[in-house]
């Protein structure tokens, strides 16, 4: 009895172990978005870098296709439309951190 008590706790703990360090891990955005590079995770290059504004805007450009996009509504030319908005939005993002605007 003491011993199936140990055995449930230790997995238990384990199963929550294994979930915290996926939050951990810079995962790719879910459901197959088609920015390259686009993470959901910290930037880890230096701020004030080319890098940095480089993966700011494939971020930006992340989020800002996954905030469009309904797959279980939108048409292919829905989809082809949210896409290049994206893409626009994270162009804009990489100049403004060029110039320094990060907001």
């Amino acid at each position: 009895m003491l011993w199936e008590s140990v055995m449930r706790a230790t997995i238990f703990f384990l199963g929550i172990l294994v979930g915290l360090a996926g939050c951990n891990a810079g995962t790719p955005y879910p459901n197959l978005s088609p920015i390259a590079g686009a993470r959901v995770s910290a930037n880890p290059n230096p701020r004030g870098t080319e890098a940095f504004c480089q993966q700011y805007g494939r971020q930006t450009a992340g989020n800002s296709y996954e905030n469009r996009i309904d797959r279980d509504e939108d048409s292919i030319g829905a989809d082809l439309l949210y896409r290049q908005q994206a893409r626009d939005d994270g162009a804009a993002a990489y100049r403004r951190c060029l110039a320094g605007r990060v907001d």
